[in-house]
């Protein structure tokens, strides 16, 4: 009994390092406050970061794309039969995380036979008192809530950097265009510092393929936005709107580019 107790517990740590491995070129996905809400925002090559899940409700992922959408599915229908069989002022992320999705992610990664899921996400709301509230989900169902703002990363130096960054910031005095403007630049700050130390480790090493393949992912922001999409969406409690949710227009958009990249 105690061999198939360790045969399990290694199956699981097996599983960590594989997802881990999976995830380690997940662009990140910042979500912090601004004075009249909060706003999330990430790079991807091709659209499917950001989403809606319900009116006060944002979602922002990485991993694999189908297992991105089968998680904002499975939350978006959570979400709405919350909404109906109690109120939409019931529909919290704190609830459908508690009592459906964490449960469920956790329940999946424990059974060694099925495929676990490659995902970590990133949940925004304003909740009924008017504040933003942030939550990280992993994997595994485990999930930790912020109130200053938080982040997702493949790459767990690039989040203990960007999340410092985040910790020391007042981005809840912020206007919603500095609010952006600052969240970008601390991405491209968690990006450089990475891609610098790797630099620097394949330097001594020539054989090193992981430092070449990471040299082909954009650094900076000017790069990033050459070479993929922006996605961002907003909260905002300053609408005469039922929903909140309401994504970034491309004027918008390019007026930000030209803010961050000059």
């Amino acid at each position: 009994m105690f061999e198939e107790h360790f045969r399990w517990m290694e199956a699981i740590s097996t599983r960590h390092s594989y997802v881990r491995e999976k995830l380690g070129k997940g662009q990140p996905v910042i979500g912090v406050p601004y004075n009249e809400g909060a706003v999330i925002l990430g790079f991807s090559p091709q659209p499917g970061k950001i989403f809606e899940i319900y009116d006060r409700i944002a979602l922002g992922g990485l991993g694999h794309p189908a297992d991105v959408e089968r998680l904002r599915m499975t939350l978006l229908d959570m979400a709405h039969v919350e909404g109906f069989n109690r109120s939409a002022q019931d529909v919290t992320i704190a609830r459908l995380l508690q009592f459906g999705l964490a449960p469920a992610l956790k329940q999946n990664f424990e059974e060694i036979q099925r495929a676990p899921y490659l995902i970590q996400m990133l949940l925004t709301e304003i909740n009924r008192e008017g504040g933003a509230e942030f939550f990280r989900v992993n994997y595994d169902g485990y999930w930790e809530t912020f109130k200053k703002g938080t982040v997702i990363a493949g790459d767990s130096k690039v989040c203990e950097r960007i999340q410092k960054e985040i910790d020391n910031t007042d981005f809840a005095s912020l206007s919603l265009d500095k609010a952006l403007q600052s969240a970008l630049r601390l991405w491209e700050e968690g990006r450089k510092k990475v891609e610098s130390e790797k630099d620097a480790e394949s330097s001594s090493d020539d054989d090193d393929q992981d430092g070449e393949e990471s040299e082909k992912l954009p650094a900076t922001l000017k790069e990033a936005f050459d070479r993929w999409n922006l996605e961002a969406a907003v909260l905002s409690r300053n609408t005469q709107r039922k929903c909140l949710y309401r994504l970034l227009t491309e004027q918008e958009i390019s007026t930000l580019e030209s803010a961050v990249t000059q």
